[in-house]
């Protein structure tokens, strides 16, 4: 009998450890997995996602640089794109274009990059150092004719425009780099120039030069129409005025007769003024957000920079604080109904970099990063647009589009992953509930995977975009709320390394719980089909051994009967569900639309027109 209870006892101790066991692997599972949720698919958080996908472009694309650099950009000094670049260049994604990029930090005159024949254009100084004085022939209306070529209305060219005079005393060394002669009238002058109509002289809104009728003289008879005008670049820069409110203010009182001058020309652009750091008081943010060009509704939006980096040991913000930063800016703007931009953005890269921080940013580290923050992005509502960091320039510090030292140009992870992404981002990004493990790097709350929802403004395609950005552990992405849509595709964008210059594309796939596996520093894309969206092109549509033998406006009688069925509405919402034997369904309490019956003798689309 003790032999029995001792065997009993042990028994019953055994499974109270495997018990125990499974329980706590149970939670260490749970505590590792993502979720999304698709809570609405008619709810938009941001409407036009695809203008997240801007670029920054630098006006100095075409010059020639030292010895060792030789051409700096995409384009040779004649302003013809080199053949190289064109090839990876050509069907590169372009949503909205920032313009003159750095090149106004050294001192870009657009008045000097226009005429013909182009060759004859004065010489700008804009290398320093760097290369000799040499004109710019790959110019302003150079690049409005590329922006023209690419499909990018001049309604989304942003214009950034200089703030320094040369007449003024007392100025920094990079505020004199900067400096244009007459800037207010400079700046006047680029509207007249880019939107006033060309009507031999009778409007010349701002007297002197008809700019109108140089620019049709120029071959653009018609009026750009450019509505995005950006105040300066980064006047908040420790070299310029700092980031202080009271850097700020005396960055207005240079600005705003710029702003009022600009508007008096045309009074339909929208300006953009460039801020840093968080809007609470004494920063520059908030001394923007309360000024009077804000009180007098003349300024659309703010434009901010963001460059972070997921590395704990630097001292570089990670996503998570960058998203803190965003949140509270978009937050304190909205209150005054001003939009946020971001201006730019990039992994960052520190001060005096070595070769390869240069190149970190721009292999699959960046480009992870790149893609944790465009999700991010589309989940903020007031957010319009942004810019990635830099195009045109491919000796840059950031150079998507590298030079080597032979001359050849890569196409590296930072620029492919826009490539990736832009189709994947739908039209809208979706209501969605997600929650994510703790990442493994050590930053306080810190996630390991986001994720978004995307869809088309005909509901027709519905994508899910997640990023793993954890550098060690693999986290299962659960998913639901896609009722009445097919995944098509399941794409796994991960590489070798994070020091990697080549994406590897898979095919992703589910753990045992039917969750999709992402790997440390990994992107999932999952591509859905609306199930209605194979049958739209009549009233009703016999696939399988399904048809309808009668329709009223209460009733659809069928051929055959049906054992199960669901029905759903064009929304892809389940409305009917229906576990018995029948050949008919009511459908008096349906609204007009379309449907889609899916039972177990087939498929069927129809109609109610009442």
């Amino acid at each position: 009998m003790k032999t029995i209870l001792k065997f009993a006892r042990n028994q019953l101790f055994t499974m109270y450890f495997l018990l125990n066991t499974l329980i706590l692997l149970s939670f260490d599972c749970n505590a590792q997995v993502a979720t999304i949720s698709i809570n609405n698919i008619n709810t938009n958080v941001m409407t036009n996602t695809k203008l997240l996908f801007g670029l920054t472009f630098d006006a100095r694309t075409s010059l020639l640089g030292n010895s060792s650099t030789g051409l700096i950009g995409y384009y040779d000094t004649n302003g013809v794109i080199i053949p190289q670049v064109d090839s990876i260049f050509k069907d590169f994604p372009m949503s909205t274009l920032r313009y003159p990029g750095n090149g106004i930090g050294a001192g870009f005159n657009w008045k000097k990059s226009i005429g013909y024949p182009a060759n004859t254009r004065p010489n700008q100084d804009l290398m320093g150092s760097q290369g000799a004085p040499q004109p710019v022939q790959f110019g302003f209306d150079e690049f409005m004719a590329m922006a023209e070529s690419r499909g990018v209305p001049a309604s989304e060219v942003q214009i950034m425009v200089p703030i320094y005079d040369s007449t003024s005393v007392g100025l920094t060394l990079a505020q004199a780099r900067a400096v244009v002669p007459n800037v207010i009238a400079h700046n006047a002058d680029w509207v007249e120039y880019c939107n006033s109509p060309s009507d031999s002289t009778v409007s010349n809104p701002g007297g002197g030069i008809d700019w109108a009728e140089v620019r049709a003289a120029n071959g653009h008879p018609a009026p750009y129409g450019i509505k995005i005008w950006n105040i300066g670049n980064e006047p908040w820069a420790a070299g310029e005025y700092g980031g202080t409110s009271t850097g700020c203010n005396s960055y207005l009182s240079i600005a705003t007769p710029i702003v009022d001058a600009m508007l008096a020309i045309d009074p339909t652009i929208k300006i953009t003024m460039p801020t840093n750091g968080s809007p609470t008081t004494g920063n520059w943010a908030n001394a923007l957000i309360n000024s009077t060009l804000a009180q007098q509704g003349k300024i659309y939006s703010l434009s901010q920079h963001f460059f972070g980096d997921e590395n704990p040991s630097t001292l570089s913000p990670s996503t998570l604080a960058l998203n803190n930063q965003i949140t509270s800016l978009i937050t304190a703007a909205a209150a005054k109904n001003i939009k946020v931009f971001i201006g730019d953005y990039a992994h960052r890269i520190p001060d005096n970099p070595n070769t390869e921080q240069k190149d970190s940013a721009m292999q699959w580290l960046g480009a992870n990063l790149e893609a944790d923050f465009l999700v991010l992005l589309s989940q903020k509502s007031t957010i319009e647009r942004a810019n990635f960091w830099v195009y045109g320039n491919a000796t840059a510090t950031w150079h998507p589009i590298r030079k080597n030292t032979n001359g050849k140009y890569d196409l590296l992870p930072g620029a492919e992953i826009y490539k990736i992404l832009y189709p994947a981002f739908l039209n809208n990004s979706i209501q969605t509930t997600s929650t994510s493990s703790l990442s493994s790097d050590g930053i306080a709350g810190s996630y390991s995977v986001r994720s978004n929802a995307f869809i088309s403004n005909d509901k027709e395609n519905l994508n899910i975009v997640a990023v793993n950005r954890d550098r060690n552990n693999t986290v299962p992405l659960q998913t639901s709320g896609t009722t009445g849509y097919t995944l098509i595709n399941a794409r796994l964008l991960s590489a070798s390394s994070n020091t990697s210059e080549k994406i590897i594309e898979t095919t992703a796939s589910k753990d045992i719980s039917g969750a999709y596996i992402m790997p440390p520093m990994s992107v999932l894309i999952l591509e859905h089909k609306s199930i209605l969206s194979n049958n739209n092109n009549a009233n009703s549509e016999n696939i399988n051994n399904l048809s309808i033998k009668k329709q009223s406006n209460n009733t659809i009688t069928f051929n055959v009967s049906l054992e199960k069925f669901e029905v759903y509405n064009s929304s892809g919402q389940l409305v009917i569900n229906n576990v018995r034997l029948t050949n008919s369904i009511n459908i008096a309490h349906l609204l007009k639309g379309t449907y889609l019956i899916k039972s177990d003798k087939g498929t069927l689309k129809f109609i109610i027109e009442r």
